[in-house]
C-alpha cells in the first residue's frame, strides 16, 4: 500500500483547469505549521518543483485516456499518456517547476503553478538545473503546437 499526506494547498482562486497563461498564474502554497522548519534554505533558490495531487481530475478511462491526442488538438496526433503531460493521469499526481516568489511564514508565493485552488500539494523541491535541466535534450515535434498559449 501506498499512502501519501499532504504537506499544505494551494490558493489562487482558480477554480476550473485551465488551458492557458499559466505563466501569468500567481499561487500561495500554505505549507502545513508543522512542515515549515522544512522551508528553511529554500528562499536561496529562485524555482522549485511542486508536485501536487489532482483531486478533482475524474478517474483515468484507459480506453480513452491512455491514448490521446494532447490537449484533444485535432491536429496533432495520439500519443501515449507517458508521452505527455496530461492531467488525466493513471496516478493523478502533478509536477511543476514554478518561479519562487517569497516565502513568509507558512506560506510561498509562486509563478507558473499550473494547479487550482485549494489543490493539495505533496512536496516541494529546490529547482537544481544539474538534476532538473538536462543539456541537449530532445522532445517530440508536435509539442511546440500544444504549448502554443499554455505558458
Amino acid at each position: 500500500m501506498i499512502s501519501v499526506n499532504p504537506i499544505g494547498v494551494v490558493h489562487n482562486g482558480i477554480g476550473k483547469m485551465s488551458t492557458g497563461n499559466w505563466a501569468q498564474a500567481e499561487s500561495r502554497i500554505q505549507i502545513h505549521e508543522d512542515m515549515v522548519p522544512g522551508l528553511q534554505g529554500l528562499a536561496d533558490f529562485s524555482h522549485a518543483v511542486v508536485v501536487f495531487y489532482l483531486d478533482r481530475i475524474p478517474p483515468f478511462e484507459k480506453d480513452t485516456q491512455l491514448l490521446r491526442k494532447p490537449r484533444g488538438m485535432e491536429h496533432l496526433p495520439p500519443v501515449g499518456v507517458f508521452a505527455q503531460r496530461t492531467k488525466f493521469r493513471p496516478n493523478p499526481i502533478g509536477v511543476t517547476p514554478v518561479r519562487l516568489v517569497s516565502i513568509k511564514g507558512n506560506v510561498l508565493t509562486v509563478t507558473g503553478l499550473d494547479a487550482m485552488d485549494g489543490t493539495p500539494v505533496l512536496d516541494v523541491k529546490p529547482y537544481i538545473p544539474e538534476f532538473d535541466g538536462i543539456e541537449k535534450s530532445k522532445q517530440a515535434d508536435w509539442v511546440p503546437a500544444m504549448l502554443k498559449g499554455y505558458f
